[in-house]
């Protein structure tokens, strides 16, 4: 199953390259197809722990998506092709979730309420305490 979808004689790794191996890797496993040289192999190319345990939470993702899939397959053949040979790569976002494009009005929601409009009350009013707390001097 692997074997047909990675190719195993590679000498480096995208990082993206190297999670897609080791997920692909977990299904793998859980599906009876191990291959712990090649997953040995691909932990080895991390520079550090962090990396590498993104690399085991990969694999085990894997190995879980496995048992919400196969019961709806009749074969591990199925589950396989759905999880891994069924990824499609992801779409860009459409234009207009562009980041670049932030609207110039505010929503209305975001504005200062109107409640708040009617009083006049400097900034140093608002630090003073309210008539009700301050002490009469006579």
């Amino acid at each position: 199953m692997y074997e047909r979808v990675f190719d195993t004689d590679w000498e480096s790794l995208s990082g993206e390259s190297a999670l897609q191996r080791m997920y692909a890797l977990g299904i793998a496993a859980e599906l009876g197809h191990r291959h712990p040289e090649e997953r040995s192999r691909i932990r080895a190319l991390a520079s550090s722990a962090y990396e590498r345990s993104v690399l085991d939470l990969a694999f085990e993702e894997g190995k879980r998506n496995v048992a919400d899939v196969r019961p709806l397959h009749d074969s591990d053949e199925a589950a396989w092709e759905e999880l891994v040979e069924g990824e499609e790569s992801p779409t860009p976002p459409p234009e207009s979730l562009s980041v670049d494009d932030r609207p110039v009005e505010l929503p209305d929601a975001i504005d200062r309420p109107s409640l708040l409009d009617g009083f006049d009350v400097d900034d140093l009013e608002r630090l003073r305490l309210p008539p009700l707390l301050r002490r009469d001097e006579e």
